[in-house]
């Protein structure tokens, strides 16, 4: 079994090797207590904006503005209302898009979600994306709907998930009085922007590799798996609980997968 503490890497990617830290900083990175999933090329290997630029024959316009903004190269709320505008969806056609993030639902997704739940964690799904799709797609994982923030397609030009100070604002909100410590789990510049009110920042590169995300985050999963989250958030007893139950599978392809380095630590300098 792999053995993961602070800033100490005993089975990584051998593309990297990280600085030992002081003895004193070596804690136990595994055991939290609230998990907050992005949604697009995160949960789903789509973007559900640009899967409606598809259908009017915006297509190449609004994916250059979406991977301009996830990138950080301009901020999210320069493009967020020029591509509704171009793009002016109903709400059907945004409630369809449910279909497809189910149908391209990120490996492991769904049972590394109801994983955690099992182990009693909270679990939250917070997006940029639009409501009526992210919603039944987030329950169909298994988040439930009282956990899940997106935006509105009526109330879009005043959502602050709009904004890229956005995430932050609504995370901070939802972990606001919750014991125990947190992590987050996305792709883009909008997510590390609420790096700051989380203990631990996952950034998941297998749908699509953002070099900020890269240079950023606290820890990488590069696979196309989100199983390895598991072997970070829950402690190893909680890990050794679901063996014996029907998460068993995601478990152990938790464990193997990070055997395999699609796990990496980047930095073992966060409390």
């Amino acid at each position: 079994m792999v053995s993961i503490y602070w800033g100490v890497d005993r089975r990584l990617s051998p593309a990297y090797t990280p600085p030992m830290p002081d003895p004193g900083t070596s804690l136990p990175l595994r055991g939290f207590d609230s998990v907050i999933f992005d949604c697009d090329s995160t949960l789903s290997t789509i973007e559900g904006i640009d899967e409606l630029a598809r259908l009017k024959d915006y297509s190449e316009e609004v994916a250059a503005l979406t991977e301009a903004a996830m990138t950080g190269d301009v901020p999210l709320e320069s493009v967020y209302g020029r591509r509704l505008a171009m793009l002016t969806p109903t709400e059907s056609e945004v409630a369809a898009l449910a279909d497809l993030y189910r149908s391209n639902v990120v490996t492991d997704a769904r049972e590394v979600i109801r994983a955690l739940r099992a182990a009693e964690k909270d679990v939250f799904i917070v997006s940029g994306g639009f409501l009526c799709a992210v919603r039944p797609f987030g329950e169909w994982l298994g988040v439930s709907a009282d956990n899940i923030r997106a935006v509105p397609v009526e109330e879009a030009a005043n959502s602050p998930l709009a904004r890229s100070d956005g995430k932050p604002l609504i995370i901070g909100q939802l972990l606001q009085g919750r014991p125990g410590r947190s992590a987050l789990v996305g792709d883009g510049a909008s997510d590390l922007e609420a790096r700051d009110v989380v203990d631990l920042f996952i950034g998941y590169t297998g749908v699509v590799e953002r070099q900020r995300v890269v240079d950023e985050s606290d820890v990488l999963v590069t696979g196309e798996s989100l199983a390895p989250v598991l072997g970070l958030v829950l402690t190893e007893a909680e890990q050794t609980a679901l063996l014996d139950s029907e998460h068993a599978i995601v478990v152990r392809g938790s464990r193997a997968r990070i055997e395999a380095g699609e796990l990496i630590i980047k930095r073992g300098d966060r409390p």
